[in-house]
């Protein structure tokens, strides 16, 4: 049988944290730098959602994030996505929900 030393099971023990945290900590930073970028004025910080589909219709188009749907006129302007995906931003009330400001990739 052979015998493992206090320092080999030192480096295995931080190994093993080392490869749990690395990938927590890649997520939270992600998730950081992706909500970063939206303007203060469109999300104040929280209220802005990567979208999850988007219906045209011929006076606008709904669009999915999660349970919520929302419709954005034609005549709403679109922002520049900083990402490849749509996102939209909503205010939400006791009188219901308004979409602030809606960002589109390729838009400029």
């Amino acid at each position: 049988m052979r015998m493992v030393s206090p320092n080999s099971r030192l480096f295995l023990r931080v190994a093993c944290i080392s490869l749990v945290a690395l990938p927590i900590t890649f997520s939270v930073t992600a998730l950081s730098f992706a909500h970063s970028w939206y303007p203060h004025y469109c999300c104040s910080d929280q209220d802005c959602v990567k979208v999850d589909r988007i219906e045209y219709v011929s006076d606008g188009m709904h669009m999915t994030a999660g349970q919520m749907r929302v419709f954005v006129p034609k005549t709403m302007e679109k922002r520049p996505s900083q990402d490849p995906d749509a996102h939209i931003c909503v205010i939400r009330s006791q009188s219901g929900s308004r979409v602030r400001c809606v960002f589109l990739p390729g838009t400029a």
